[in-house]
């Protein structure tokens, strides 16, 4: 067991603005963060929601991260996309990375037709 100085505590690593995140007819990352190159294990959490203001086909939202004995990278889906005008509130996605691996926050497929915003926010430690 190793023995920690405190106990790891989450902090606000990266955000989208308040006004949010507009999806696209693209596959652009939305937000990222790196751990800390410390030779630690670390842990985040994502949280957020899709706000669709019309009927969307594509729009797809993923996690990408690098757990540490895995070698590559896994994903996980937080909104499958094509959805009818609301509020998707997103299942928390949570994990280990190795010290200096990247969580990345992307859209994962184009928003060819309908309008969203994504709001989201990536905690670590």
């Amino acid at each position: 067991m190793v023995a920690y100085p405190q106990s790891p505590v989450l902090a606000l690593q990266a955000a989208t603005p308040a006004a949010g995140f507009a999806l696209q007819n693209g596959t652009p990352t939305i937000l990222t963060w790196t751990a800390p190159n410390d030779g630690n294990l670390h842990r985040f959490a994502i949280y957020g929601n899709t706000v669709i203001t019309s009927t969307e086909t594509g729009g797809a939202i993923h996690i990408t991260w690098t757990p540490p004995t895995a070698g590559s990278s896994t994903s996980a889906g937080t909104d499958s996309g094509g959805t009818a005008a609301g509020i998707k509130n997103w299942t928390v996605v949570t994990g280990i990375v190795a010290a200096g691996t990247t969580v990345t926050l992307s859209q994962s497929s184009a928003l060819t037709a309908g309008a969203a915003t994504a709001f989201a926010e990536i905690w670590g430690s």
